[in-house]
């Protein structure tokens, strides 16, 4: 018996159970948060929780509907700083939820 090493092994084992969407939907959501303290602040990532990203849009949630409002009205800006940090269109819209 051969041995093959993990990492040739994984990503074939990952796509082959159709996980490859989920994963990096999952990494994505992880590395929103330093994105965010780039394009947020550190202080309104406080207020704020990715929750999904599925089809190209950022659902978040948000703890004041004030900064929901300056969010809201800033989504073009945000949309292209996310986009420009990942190196690839991966948000169009994003949904804010109070």
């Amino acid at each position: 018996m051969t041995l093959v090493k993990i990492d040739k092994l994984l990503p074939k084992s990952i796509k082959k159970a159709g996980l490859t969407n989920q994963l990096a939907a999952k990494d994505f959501l992880n590395q929103f948060q330093e994105a965010g303290e780039l394009v947020f602040g550190e202080s309104v990532m406080k207020k704020i929780k990715p929750l999904k990203c599925e089809g190209g849009i950022l659902t978040i949630s948000c703890l004041s509907s004030v900064l929901s409002q300056d969010l809201k009205a800033r989504e073009k800006t945000l949309i292209w700083q996310l986009n420009r940090f990942f190196g690839q269109r991966v948000v169009e819209k994003i949904k804010i939820l109070n």
